[in-house]
């Protein structure tokens, strides 16, 4: 299907460089383990909770916290237990994800996973207001540093999404009831847009040639397009299923 798309618009050869990459790099959640546990009898110490013999151990320090901990026991060992929890409760991996994963993220995408994000870091300061009766200072949200590195990002990328939204899907709400009509307007809807595409990745292609003396011939080509032909394919493919349904009805 992808090489019939790209055979509409481009040669041959450029056809065969198309090959669509992963957006996201995600990990599989493991169990995350609250390190801290109130004993009501014992007033002078805990150790860190313990945790089942056939689940994986955190390899922090394996210390004993005081009740309630101290500052430096919730920056060193509490903190960075609070960091993997959210990491997993948002189901991503911030070593494996990269620049390329975010620019391949709508706009709704993005704001709804600032959003998650954002919950993370609020529930972070709540679980420290809860323990210290205030919520924490600068240094103190360091174990979250990755998280609101993260944060930074996404809100980077929307920035630029907003002042360059490009060409996009016409938003439509698929229900039960649709009716015939309703089909109909989605399909020429989709259509204007689709040709739109087409213009624009007919242009780039001549301009390309214009300004190196060849074609089009490898992936790094295509690069400032390739946006735009995943769209193009994921229209054609949406306008095939609308026509579908319409042929049943």
């Amino acid at each position: 299907m992808e090489i019939d798309i790209l055979n509409e618009l481009l040669t041959e050869s450029v056809a065969k460089l198309f090959n669509p990459r992963a957006v996201y790099n995600f990990k599989k959640p493991s169990p995350v383990y609250d390190n801290y546990q109130k004993n009501s009898n014992n007033t002078s110490s805990t150790s860190i909770s313990s945790m089942q013999s056939d689940q994986p151990k955190f390899e922090q320090n394996q210390q004993k916290l005081s009740n309630p901990p101290t500052i430096e026991q919730w920056v060193s060992v509490i903190g960075p237990q609070k960091l993997q929890e959210s990491l997993n409760k948002l189901n991503i991996d911030l070593a494996k994800l990269t620049k390329r994963d975010l620019e391949m993220m709508s706009m709704d995408q993005l704001q709804n996973e600032k959003k998650r994000v954002k919950n993370e870091l609020k529930f972070y300061d709540a679980n420290f207001q809860s323990i210290f009766n205030r919520f924490p200072l600068r240094n103190e949200k360091e174990p979250m540093r990755p998280l609101y590195i993260y944060y930074k990002k996404l809100k980077q990328q929307i920035d630029k999404v907003a002042l360059n939204p490009g060409i996009q899907i016409p938003t439509y709400k698929q229900q039960t009831n649709n009716t015939q009509g309703d089909i109909q307007k989605r399909i020429e809807d989709l259509k204007k847009t689709r040709a739109e595409l087409r213009e624009k990745l007919n242009n780039f292609q001549n301009e390309f040639t214009s300004t190196h003396n060849r074609r089009i011939r490898f992936h790094k080509d295509i690069a400032p397009v390739e946006k735009e032909y995943k769209l193009y394919k994921e229209i054609k493919n949406e306008i095939q299923k609308l026509e579908n349904i319409l042929q049943k009805k």
